[in-house]
């Protein structure tokens, strides 16, 4: 039985700072797929500036706070244990993303017609 005490426990690592950056790249990805899907549909897009480049800056944006946070947590784990411990890790971001990622494949095979 391990004590509480002398254990460093993990926190939870938060930037709520991040928040608005990660929602303004979201929203410039999601603007730039909508006018490539009215590109695709013959629909006019929008004149006043190049929108479709800004879908490759979100996604940009979205891989540098990815790389920063990684980099965080795998510093401030080596930092209060002394080791980085990788499959814990890993397991960790896969516990995070897969149920996502397996519920949009699901949803996505269910709702595709054809």
């Amino acid at each position: 039985m391990t004590d509480n005490v002398t254990t460093p426990k993990r926190a939870k690592i938060f930037f709520p700072n991040l928040n608005g950056v990660r929602a303004i790249a979201a929203f410039m990805v999601v603007i730039s797929h909508v006018e490539l899907t009215k590109r695709d549909f013959h629909y006019p897009m929008a004149k006043f500036f190049h929108i479709l480049g800004m879908g490759s800056i979100g996604v940009s944006i979205f891989f540098s706070l990815s790389g920063f946070l990684i980099t965080y947590l795998l510093l401030e784990e080596k930092k209060y244990f002394n080791k980085v411990d990788f499959k814990d890790f890993y397991v960790r971001r896969i516990l995070r993303i897969w149920p996502l990622y397996y519920l949009v494949i699901i949803v996505g095979f269910l709702y595709t017609p054809g």
